[in-house]
């Protein structure tokens, strides 16, 4: 289990990002995994190059936080393929390396081992502000989430982020759900490679499956979910048009 000798303050002033942190190293990765998820993020991880190379295919981050010097590929290597594809528009990335001799970077940022974890993570708010300066001031605080109307539909996906067709579900329901306004319909994401526990709550079996918990009566949707009209025939059952 991970302790922490310090304590994490999350920050109310920015919306939740999605992030992707890529290190070969266990004990670095889950450290910054969950530092980043005390801060509200929602956060995937990768332990290699060609790892994150496949996540960002299927995916989209608003921030890549790399180590350089990997098995498979350097971090540098890797954002660029990245970039050459075009998988990191409006994406931000930082290249985190105790590495004396770091090459193949630019308009990247650097930041040297071993973390400062308040610096890194006020670096962290700095950056997503930076890039996506739409993003300030949109986290709501406690009191604005107890007042605020749920959304008119709220979709659980259930997916094992070792599949290649879970990942392509994945992009596939983010894809039409980011369609909608919040205040029409809510998207929350389980990896159960992480959280094996979460597929109690809905009595999940099969990945990927998408459960329709509101309106009832609750529905789970299981097959093809890479079919985005299979998609658009549960919301316009649930009464949300789908705008083109």
């Amino acid at each position: 289990m991970l302790r922490f000798p310090f304590a994490v303050n999350s920050s109310d002033s920015q919306a939740p990002a999605r992030i992707l942190v890529v290190d070969d190293q266990e004990d670095v990765r889950r450290l910054l995994v969950t530092a980043l998820e005390l801060e509200g993020h929602q956060v995937d991880e990768a332990s290699n190059a060609p790892e994150a190379l496949r996540r960002l295919q299927y995916l989209h981050y608003d921030l890549v936080l790399t180590d350089y010097a990997m098995p498979g590929g350097t971090g540098a290597w890797m954002l660029h393929e990245a970039n050459r594809r075009g998988l990191l528009q409006r994406s931000a990335a930082v290249i985190i390396t105790a590495h004396p001799d770091v090459r193949g970077i630019s308009n990247v940022e650097v930041v040297t081992k071993p973390l400062d974890l308040d610096d890194f993570l006020g670096q962290v708010r700095r950056l997503l502000d930076t890039k996506h300066p739409e993003r300030r001031g949109k986290a709501r605080t406690s009191t604005d989430r107890g007042a605020a109307r749920d959304p008119r539909v709220q979709l659980v996906l259930y997916i094992n982020s070792e599949s290649p067709q879970s990942l392509e579900a994945a992009a596939t329901v983010e894809a039409l759900a980011a369609r909608f306004p919040r205040s029409a319909l809510s998207l929350t994401v389980h990896d159960l490679a992480r959280e094996p526990l979460a597929a109690a709550q809905d009595g999940i079996g099969f990945t990927p499956t998408l459960v329709k918990r509101t309106p009832e009566p609750r529905m789970w949707l299981m097959g093809n979910l890479r079919d985005p009209e299979v998609l658009e025939d549960l919301l316009r059952v649930c009464g949300l048009g789908i705008r083109p």
